[in-house]
């Protein structure tokens, strides 16, 4: 590969590995706060029980975003079940970070070794598409779920807006695709 290239490539799998590593802190946090959430915010060296204070939970990822709006006070505490729950979902959005960078750095290495109209290029940028679309469905479940099933009463709010992004790239791994199927045909006549 060629400098540009090749940086570009470096920087697509540190991306890849960062969203890996965030994911296993995510799930880390996640159980932690599900099954001893005592000892979890020892280590953070915060106070279990707040004072009254307003809580926002967010899950925000890439222009997608989930959240529940909520007073924690001192006699309903921390709703940790609500966090692990959130924090799971964050973990979820990681992973489809580290699979949509990985098929980014597969398309910088096969149109490095030929023209970006081939068919696993067009796969992968499909395969983007449909990863991307996967995280807002991810925020509304996780919103949802936690709406719905555990926690009533709280505003809801999802801002799917993004949500366009995917549907860009799915539009546009439709133009890759008829990309191969006009090199095929220019091939079929020489």
């Amino acid at each position: 590969m060629k400098g540009k290239t090749r940086a570009g490539y470096i920087f697509i799998r540190v991306l890849e590995a960062l969203h890996w590593l965030g994911a296993a802190v995510c799930i880390f946090m996640a159980v932690s706060l599900a099954v001893a959430p005592d000892w979890f915010f020892s280590l953070r060296g915060m106070s279990y029980e707040p004072e009254g204070e307003a809580l926002y939970y967010q899950l925000v990822q890439y222009g997608f975003m989930g959240g529940l709006n909520m007073v924690a006070t001192s006699l309903t505490g921390i709703d940790t079940g609500l966090q692990a729950l959130m924090t799971a979902g964050e973990a979820v959005i990681s992973v489809l970070g580290a699979l949509t960078f990985r098929r980014i750095g597969e398309i910088i290495r096969m149109c490095h070794m030929g023209t970006p109209f081939q068919k696993p290029v067009a796969d992968r940028v499909r395969q983007i598409g449909w990863l991307v679309m996967a995280v807002p469905l991810v925020t509304v479940t996780v919103s949802l779920l936690s709406y719905v099933l555990c926690w009533p009463g709280y505003s809801f709010q999802v801002d799917v807006s993004g949500v366009i992004t995917g549907v860009i790239v799915l539009a546009l791994s439709r133009i890759f695709a008829y990309g191969v199927k006009l090199e095929d045909d220019m091939e079929g006549l020489l």
